[in-house]
């Protein structure tokens, strides 16, 4: 999932020496940027901050904190823009955002709390991750060093954000996500976007741990934070979808039942959705024949309930022998969906699955 995006501001609203006709060119390409930012076209915001880019050399200078700022609102977008030329993109995004830092270095002293944003843009856009550490270090320090716990927070989500997925994951990054997360606790609203965000990852972090009595209460902190809006936030999908997972894993059905109705009913989906699946139990391949090497598949069909549970799993064609059978129908018996929708409305749907057992040779 993406970093919360953040448009960082142009400090001069008009440049006199400019012409009044591309000063009012710059002026339309950069509104209708945050337009397409706004409506949530990656496409066209990506091609807005470009032109953006562009223009805003010549209307503030190269030099120009103006003209850095345009560069990391344009490394974000070409970040985010993934229709085309993926590797090609992320490259540019790089070298944009080590360009618009390298301005903020000229500008500022090496301890200043204005290099943190262009440091992060950094470490979210390179898709090299000991570039990205290096960044994020540099930005931790200096945020460490500010007495801002408000700064410091921010970062350390931001540098748990990038990193936690990496070679350079360590117990500081998440250590640093705790203190970001009871600082926000203090600090914020319920409903805060940095709060709820941060009350996201650390729900993940100790569901990835398997500390599911922390993570539990966080995912429904981040539900409930969600449900003032009128769209379906991905971080509220996915608590709900985790919450089946969890509930399943320590055998509370009814518990996961409640959340795969809400995931079905959630807004944007369409009235008509079909059903998805949220928890799937890998089948247990029989061990006599897993000892003789045997491959086979099961092709089970079932029907998924109003409440998003499997019914009357039948197996219709298979290959293997009865115990890939029963393995596949116990398997598929405890999957989780989010129901089908009619008018609005869960009803029953059948479909199928075909499951696979294949020793490695």
């Amino acid at each position: 999932m993406q970093s919360t995006w953040k448009i960082l501001p142009l400090l001069v609203v008009l440049n006199s020496f400019l012409p009044v006709a591309m000063a009012r060119e710059f002026s339309q390409v950069y509104d209708s940027y945050r337009h397409a930012l706004e409506i949530g076209n990656l496409s066209d915001a990506r091609k807005f901050a470009e032109e953006a880019y562009q223009l805003g050399e010549a209307k503030f200078g190269k030099d120009s904190l103006n003209y850095a700022n345009l560069g990391l609102n344009f490394a974000k977008a070409l970040r985010d823009d993934s229709s085309k030329k993926y590797v090609e993109r992320k490259t540019q995004a790089t070298e944009v955002a080590k360009n618009s830092l390298a301005i903020y270095r000229t500008h500022f002293e090496g301890t200043a709390t204005e290099l943190i944003e262009p440091l992060m843009v950094v470490g979210d856009v390179t898709q090299d991750n000991r570039l990205a550490r290096e960044s994020y270090k540099s930005a931790l320090e200096i945020a460490e060093d500010s007495g801002k716990p408000d700064i410091l927070a921010v970062t350390q989500m931001g540098a748990f954000k990038r990193l936690s997925h990496t070679e350079f994951y360590d117990r500081s990054l998440f250590s640093g996500l705790e203190d970001a997360h009871e600082y926000f606790i203090n600090s914020l609203p319920p409903n805060a976007v940095d709060r709820l965000e941060a009350t996201y990852l650390l729900a993940r972090a100790y569901h990835g741990q398997k500390k599911y009595s922390k993570a539990e209460p966080l995912y429904l902190e981040v539900i409930k934070g969600y449900d003032v809006l009128d769209f379906t936030h991905p971080y509220s999908l996915s608590s709900h979808s985790r919450l089946v997972e969890l509930y399943e894993h320590e055998g509370e059905r009814d518990k996961a039942t409640k959340h795969c109705i809400a995931i079905g009913s959630m807004t944007p989906w369409d009235d008509n959705q079909e059903q998805t699946p949220l928890f799937r139990k890998p089948a247990k391949y029989p061990i006599n024949l897993a000892k003789r090497g045997k491959d086979g598949w099961v092709e089970v069909h079932f029907t998924v309930d109003e409440m998003g549970m499997v019914r009357d799993p039948k197996v219709t064609r298979s290959s293997g022998g009865r115990a890939f059978e029963a393995a596949a129908v116990e398997a598929v018996s405890a999957w989780r969906f989010a129901p089908k929708f009619e008018d609005g409305k869960p009803v029953k749907a059948k479909t199928a699955v075909k499951m696979a057992f294949e020793i490695a040779k």
